[in-house]
């Protein structure tokens, strides 16, 4: 099948640029700065974004004529979360160009016109051009929420890139086996555009989890907006990828409602209280990004092959399951806390 080998080309190119970029990066002085969060460690090479930005230009450039367009709002996503990374920006000023880069993405004609109903077989869908401006304001929103969402859930090593490979290969798979979307037009491009995206993940990731390398907003924020976009090619899949997402969305979700109703302070005041902290904090940063990129595959492949009350009763018992896991681990956290 055409498909495999762009994935497994893009774990080769990947892993060949990862190598490079954690040997020649302290090299060009490209490296993190510990000190601004209050950690004592040895700087690390940074940004891992550029990685995803120079293999994704490429290949829209070379391989996709058909979607290069996209290389404008992929490089100014780029530059802008390049230079946040090394010299934070306001939010006023992030805050215009992802609407700015979301607003572009639906003017060249990549719209939320349908979505699929998640829990039937029949590819049945709703039909959004019946009402005025709600394709727009959906598909704003839905590019904006899908990319701080990712870029929130970047708090420890290799979480957002395994997360993101996960995604992609989810969005190609999907494709493959539902039949109510084997008849979309520019399906072949969709399908080789989310295997090879899913390659790059994943023949970065070991390097990203053994924190050889740190991702940084501009790979966050562009990986972010690849599978965003990459799931509105087709509105069935957008259900996916809330799935696949589930665990950046709810833990967003989580903590907004912890900042304003429990601690009483604004919502955008950064803490380390993610699910992801938690975790990393009981079981370290390794093994509690494993565990949540198998969370991420299996909420992936609920949103794939389960359907009708299976797929409701299974989706319940995955959210209870991350709530209460995130509940634990923030009170053994809050315990030593208090012990110490």
């Amino acid at each position: 099948m055409q498909y495999w080998p762009l994935f497994f080309t893009g774990i080769v190119e990947a892993g060949i640029l990862t190598w490079l970029c954690v040997k020649f990066f302290p090299q060009w002085g490209l490296l993190d700065y510990p000190e601004r969060y209050g950690i004592k460690r040895s700087r690390l090479p940074y940004p891992g974004g550029l990685i995803f930005l120079f293999l994704t230009f490429a290949y829209f450039l070379l391989c996709q004529p058909s979607m290069s367009f996209l290389l404008g709002a992929i490089l100014a996503l780029g530059a802008v979360s390049l230079f946040d990374d090394r010299c934070p920006l306001p939010i006023w000023i992030r805050s215009l160009v992802h609407i700015g880069v979301a607003l572009f993405v639906f003017y060249n004609g990549i719209a939320i016109e349908f979505i699929g109903n998640p829990f039937s077989g029949m590819g049945e869908s709703f039909d959004l051009t019946q009402i005025p401006y709600l394709s727009l304001i959906l598909t704003v929103l839905w590019i904006i929420i899908i990319q701080n969402a990712l870029n929130w859930f970047d708090g420890i090593q290799g979480l957002s890139v395994g997360i993101s490979g996960i995604g992609f290969l989810a969005l190609g798979i999907f494709g493959l086996v539902r039949q109510e979307v084997s008849w979309e037009q520019g399906l072949p491009e969709f399908l080789e555009t989310s295997f090879y995206l899913s390659g790059i993940c994943l023949g970065a990731f070991l390097f990203f989890l053994r924190g050889r390398i740190l991702l940084g907003d501009t790979g966050s924020q562009v990986l972010g907006f690849l599978l965003a976009v990459m799931s509105i090619f087709a509105g069935t899949k957008i259900a996916t990828t809330l799935l696949v997402l589930g665990l950046p969305i709810l833990d967003s979700i989580f903590v907004v409602f912890r900042r304003i109703f429990l601690e009483k302070k604004s919502p955008f005041e950064g803490d380390k209280k993610h699910l992801h902290h938690n975790l990393a904090h009981r079981a370290g940063e390794m093994q509690a990004t494993m565990l949540l990129v198998l969370i991420s595959a299996l909420l992936a492949s609920i949103g794939i092959f389960l359907v009708g009350m299976v797929k409701i009763i299974s989706l319940i018992v995955v959210a209870i399951f991350i709530f209460g896991l995130d509940w634990w681990a923030l009170g053994l956290k809050e315990g030593k806390r208090e012990k110490n």
